[in-house]
């Protein structure tokens, strides 16, 4: 079965078989000394990239918290998932690895982006914000005290704690990568594991479970690359040994011996499929967007899309399922005039009906941002608005012939609709035959209160939108220049071009010219999951350069 061993330890992985299995390097981490204005940065960069899903005091009860599951960590109480430590309390080099890494298999994105020292300033804060936790649980701190404002000598003592060096796991030297040692990993792993994450390692074991706050939780399927920081030696020595607090994941430090451990440790680094890993982790992209010779449309099947490399982009769906859009290809091109932004992904089926209350629409959008320091990469925030371009296959198919009542119904028994302008009284009347477009748009409540998304009249099958943070997207109807979308669905496969002229002449919107950087996101939404609003898989910020 083994036939062959390589060993290529300078990179940093062991290959066996077309399996790599990661070798976590022993690189110590360099500390940004904490100073007053470290941690006032700190808390600037929280409240733009955090508190919308952990809430401004850390309870985990953010304005976006409502739309994630798993649901954000409350700092107060002081569990985290990813600890290093034989008491289960995360050292400071466990914060700056979460956050720099992020979570896959959750709604929380690498921050790796940030500069170091940046990073470093946000372990503080949520030190800070962790142990205000404690003192004011055992009443070191009142919440009064808290409401009045915490003084500046007590936010930098809090936030320069630190747990206890005497409590962190010992990761010993790892041992070598054998055929016989993985044989022996997979009996230890059919022992201990099996039963929660699957004999194959497909988290379809026990399913009926629950975190420390009462929440339904179910094992992760290994085969997925979906790790919890990731599948490194030392991380899983970690992981094994500490458990996951506040996770039915339970520690067995001291359970094995090192040699035990270390084929186990190997053995499920031969779980994930093939470049499964690196997939499940969002990572930011740059993007250049080159010059076309030839005049853009926005024509997905046009033979020039043939000749652009297509750049993956990975995404996380904000509510965790397995069974997600890995990822969104893109390609992009500007001929000097406008911008067309082709992308691509995998969707097994066309959702583009949408009479049935129960049913959704396919869909991607994209957000930008010209800020040089974008504010929040999820609908912006109050101090940075963001621009959406949105497209549905639902409203493409409504170009055509818009769907509604007649289209699901046709053959209901209806004397007439009194609304209808251009029906005559007396004559035929097939419900088939009628169109909202003809009605009175006053007994149409959508269109009659003059939201753009209702117009029967419409278009395009996109639109031009804007936010200012959860709850305010707003659509911004536009008499020229607008952004105009069309999609192929082909294969198991959405194509779909936007395409926008570079200047526009209406005031507040948008304009791009070449050599220009544009902060870029995606969003993209699977009807036949029910995606619909804030249910969708996500990006964080990307990065577009338009050649010159």
């Amino acid at each position: 079965m083994f036939k062959k061993i390589t060993l290529i330890l300078g990179m940093g992985f062991v290959l066996m078989c077309g399996v790599s299995i990661v070798r976590s390097s022993k690189t110590e981490l360099k500390k940004a000394p904490l100073t007053p204005q470290l941690f006032s940065k700190g808390e600037t960069l929280y409240n733009q990239n955090c508190a919308s899903c952990h809430g401004a005091g850390g309870d985990g009860q953010g304005k976006a918290a409502y739309l994630l599951y798993p649901k954000p960590r409350n700092f107060k109480e002081g569990l985290f998932r990813l600890v290093s430590t034989t008491d289960q309390q995360p050292t400071n080099v466990d914060f700056f690895n979460s956050i720099t890494r992020g979570m896959p298999g959750s709604g929380m994105p690498p921050w790796s982006h940030l500069a170091e020292e940046d990073r470093w300033s946000l372990v503080y804060y949520v030190r800070y914000l962790t142990e205000l936790g404690k003192e004011t649980s055992s009443g070191n701190i009142t919440e009064e005290q808290v409401e009045n404002g915490v003084s500046a000598e007590t936010k930098l003592r809090l936030a320069g704690i630190d747990a206890n060096p005497e409590s962190a796991i010992q990761v010993p030297v790892e041992a070598a990568v054998t055929k016989e040692g993985i044989a022996r990993g997979q009996t230890l792993y059919t022992q201990a594991c099996a039963s929660c994450h699957g004999p194959q390692g497909k988290g379809d074991g026990q399913q009926l479970m629950m975190d420390n706050a009462g929440l339904p939780i179910r094992p992760r399927d290994l085969t997925a690359g979906v790790f919890k920081g990731s599948s490194g030696s030392d991380d899983l020595w970690y992981r094994i040994n500490a458990g996951l607090p506040g996770s039915p994941m339970p520690g067995y430090q001291g359970a094995y011996s090192d040699d035990q451990l270390w084929d186990l440790i190997h053995y499920v680094q031969t779980l994930p499929k093939p470049g499964a890993e690196q997939k499940a982790r969002l990572s930011r992209q740059q993007i250049t967007v080159a010059r076309a010779k030839e005049k853009l449309d926005n024509n997905p099947s046009a033979r020039r899309w043939q000749n652009v490399k297509p750049v993956s982009v990975s995404l996380t769906p904000l509510w965790w399922r397995d069974n997600r859009v890995e990822a969104v290809e893109v390609k992009v091109l500007h001929d000097g005039k406008q911008l067309a932004v082709y992308l691509s992904w995998e969707d097994a089926s066309d959702n583009s009906a949408t009479i049935a209350p129960q049913s959704f629409s396919d869909g991607a959008a994209l957000q930008l941002s010209l800020n040089p320091n974008p504010p929040f990469f999820a609908m912006g925030d109050n101090q940075g608005a963001v621009t959406f371009w949105h497209w549905k296959s639902s409203w493409q198919k409504d170009l055509k012939s818009r769907a509604d009542v007649q289209s699901a119904y046709p053959h209901a028994a209806v004397d007439h609709y009194s609304a209808q302008l251009d029906y005559k009284k007396g004559s035929a009347f097939e419900v088939k035959d009628s169109n909202v477009a003809t009605h009175d748009s006053t007994y149409v409540t959508g269109w009659g209160a003059g939201n753009p998304l209702s117009n029967p009249n419409r278009q395009s099958a996109a639109e031009e939108a804007h936010a200012k943070g959860f709850g305010t997207l707003t659509s911004t109807p536009v008499d020229k220049d607008p952004v105009i979308a069309d999609g192929v669905w082909k294969d198991g496969r959405w194509h779909v071009v936007f395409l926008r002229p570079l200047k526009v002449k209406e005031k507040g919107r948008l304009e791009f010219k070449p050599g220009q950087r544009i902060n870029v996101a995606f969003a993209v939404w699977n009807g036949q999951a029910k995606d619909r609003n804030g249910q969708k898989m996500v990006s964080i910020w990307n990065e577009f350069t338009l050649e010159k």
